[in-house]
């Protein structure tokens, strides 16, 4: 099986939907793709509207966890059920055509060494996203806390790099041996930085982080730690990095 296309959502239904609409051409072309979505404890009718899609010759890999695992739990148990040579992690809140999952699949198989690739990615309005990331330092985020909006160096460095330290995670494509290198995300991360970490350790494995920016999708932005900063998740963001500058030994 060439591609497995790895779903996340909770409590999304509308987005969720939009992505599976923007899905099925794709899958008309090439039904043989596998679909798989997780979801993370929805208290709304997202898993009965999927079911209810008209999808082309598809059937959908539902799995509907009975609590929230997080992030990197959550998407650990596609990417174990996946047996795809190449897999896409993709965010509810994405919209996806053809052209770009087909450009990312020829693109790594011209590109033997590319373990993780990723496209640009744009808000509705075709805004460019910072997506392509420098190692998420203490600096980094307190800045975004206290200059929202401000784009630092290193940040514009790493968009203009063809081998940034990490693509975040709202779209991810990610070749079948680089995974069995370097084993699943990190589960002891609920909410970010599980895509920096996977990443950091694809790359120290012999694999490029490859950002592709002739392609592009639309994501819907939503930053829910920046929305709701004392919430229990941005509590739980907090912890997740204080770990994972342990884990690196790098706090900048």
């Amino acid at each position: 099986m060439e591609l497995s296309v790895i779903v996340l959502t909770c409590n999304q239904r509308a987005y969720t939907l939009r992505l599976f609409e923007t899905l099925a051409p794709y899958l008309r072309q090439y039904p043989s793709t596998e679909l798989i979505l997780i979801d993370n404890a929805s208290t709304d009718d997202t898993i009965e509207a999927v079911r209810a899609m008209a999808l082309p010759h598809h059937q959908i890999d539902i799995i509907r966890n009975e609590r929230n695992l997080g992030v990197a739990a959550a998407r650990n148990i596609g990417l174990q059920r996946a047996k795809g040579d190449f897999l896409l992690i993709l965010d509810n809140d994405t919209e996806v055509t053809p052209h770009a999952i087909r450009g990312l699949i020829d693109y790594m198989n011209s590109n033997p060494d590319c373990g993780v690739s990723a496209p640009a990615l744009r808000s509705p309005d075709g805004d460019l996203q910072m997506s392509a990331k420098p190692f998420p330092g203490l600096g980094i985020k307190v800045n975004h806390l206290i200059r929202r909006g401000v784009v630092s160096a290193s940040e514009i460095n790493a968009m203009q790099s063809p081998h940034p330290l990490y693509v975040i995670g709202a779209c991810q494509m990610i070749r079948r041996s680089a995974l069995e290198t370097v084993g699943l995300l990190d589960e002891r991360i609920f909410y970010g930085p599980e895509d920096a970490d996977f990443c950091m350790r694809v790359a120290a494995s012999g694999f490029t982080i490859d950002y592709v920016p002739s392609l592009s999708i639309v994501h819907h932005w939503q930053r829910a730690t920046s929305r709701s900063p004392f919430s229990r998740l941005s509590l739980l963001h907090f912890l997740a990095l204080i770990y994972f500058y342990i884990k690196h030994r790098r706090l900048l």
